[in-house]
């Protein structure tokens, strides 16, 4: 049981593939998946805490934000 996230989070992360593997200190839980490393058809385990996922959705987000902006202004002159 993962006390960190809501189930809404839940439900976003396991849409991502993710799965819940194990349970680190405290109520802090690792999810798991297996990505293709770039330039290759290996596969690697890759495993996170809830909370990095998240960021690094929200982190994602802002890039891809900040992108179409900066293309837009672009597109303007």
């Amino acid at each position: 049981m993962d006390d960190t996230v809501t189930d809404a989070q839940l439900k976003q992360i396991l849409a991502k593939g993710y799965k819940p593997e194990s349970q680190a200190r405290g109520n802090e839980v690792y999810y798991c998946r297996s990505e293709h490393e770039t330039g290759s058809r290996f596969e690697s385990k890759v495993c996170k805490t809830a909370a990095r996922i998240l960021l690094e959705e929200q982190q994602g987000k802002e890039a891809t934000t900040n992108m179409e902006r900066t293309v837009g202004n672009k597109a303007q002159k």
